[in-house]
């Protein structure tokens, strides 16, 4: 199913540096006379630091493809707008770019799916991302799930998700 409505907790540990936590949303929806899915999400995550805390509010908007393989795999495309903005204490820097990503869903069984994607963010500090998870679909219109990304600057990103399906 490609029309939900999720909400997430995201950590993001880098290999060096302090940490980031904070909550996001994200939805999606299918436009059945077009065949795509219309995609946006936002998130805001709080670093504290020695120098004070990092405020980050990041949003992105796009658009997915999805072609089926089988009765239970799809494989998708996102095509996406970035928008990453950061606060600490009176300087704000914004950075925009887009995202290419392409991903697989595969469904186990009538309750659980699985997810695999690979990223590319085209933005001033551009990064490569790999990304696993799994969805337990609890009821027909309930999921919980949780998510694993790393990329090549060394982040892992978990994510904690609770989605309804309409």
């Amino acid at each position: 199913k490609y029309d939900y409505a999720e909400i997430n907790y995201q950590h993001i540990s880098p290999q060096t540096g302090d940490s980031s936590k904070g909550p996001a949303i994200d939805l999606s929806y299918t436009v059945p006379e077009l065949g795509i899915q219309l995609l946006g999400s936002y998130g805001k995550l709080d670093t504290s630091t020695t120098a004070g805390g990092v405020n980050e509010h990041d949003y992105q908007i796009g658009i997915r493809g999805e072609n089926a393989f089988g009765d239970n795999t799809d494989f998708y495309t996102d095509i996406l707008y970035l928008n990453q903005r950061s606060t600490l204490g009176a300087n704000t820097n914004t950075d925009n770019g887009y995202r290419l990503e392409l991903g697989l869903r595969h469904r186990v069984n009538n309750r659980i799916e699985v997810d695999a994607s690979l990223a590319r963010d085209y933005l001033t500090n551009s990064r490569n991302q790999a990304a696993v998870g799994m969805i337990f679909n609890a009821t027909d219109h309930l999921a919980v799930g949780l998510s694993y990304a790393r990329d090549n600057l060394h982040d892992n990103t978990t994510m904690l998700r609770l989605r309804g399906y309409f």
